[in-house]
């Protein structure tokens, strides 16, 4: 797609298309090709979604991932405190297994929203102009260009 990208969305709207798996800049969908792979680049404006890989982008996705998981799990031990002080608290080694099992479970399933949050994130963080198309420091690459 040539000509010039329309104005950048905001943060919230950024933020809401990465948690519904689409793009941050554009909202086009099918932007992985298995649960864990996520492509190169937008298939609707080419935005390239990630950096070297020494440059650690990955972190920040596994930063929102580790995020999420710790949420569910402090809402998961809150709910058992309020449960203890009613009486009415199951099993404490039941909780722990279940818990655990969360914390394994809720990571795999928060994997790919968690990779489109964070380049909502680098979107947002960083310059979205139209001359941003390809890799770092060239058109299109979710980094910017160089800093």
């Amino acid at each position: 797609m040539g000509g010039v990208m329309p104005e950048a969305p905001g943060l919230f709207t950024m933020l809401g298309r990465g948690a519904r798996r689409r793009c941050p800049r554009c909202a086009a969908g099918d932007l992985f090709t298995s649960w864990f792979r996520m492509r190169e680049r937008c298939p609707g404006c080419r935005l390239r979604f990630e950096g070297p890989p020494q440059e650690g982008f990955f972190l920040g996705a596994f930063t929102v991932n580790l995020c999420v998981t710790f949420g569910v799990l402090l809402v998961a031990v809150f709910a058992y405190i309020g449960m203890s002080a009613l009486n009415e608290a199951p099993p404490l080694l039941g909780f722990v297994v279940v818990s655990g099992a969360g914390c394994v479970v809720v990571p795999i399933v928060s994997y790919p929203f968690a990779r489109c949050v964070w380049v909502a994130f680098e979107l947002a963080m960083h310059n979205m102009d139209d001359s941003l198309r390809g890799g770092r420091g060239s058109p299109g690459h979710a980094r910017g260009a160089g800093r």
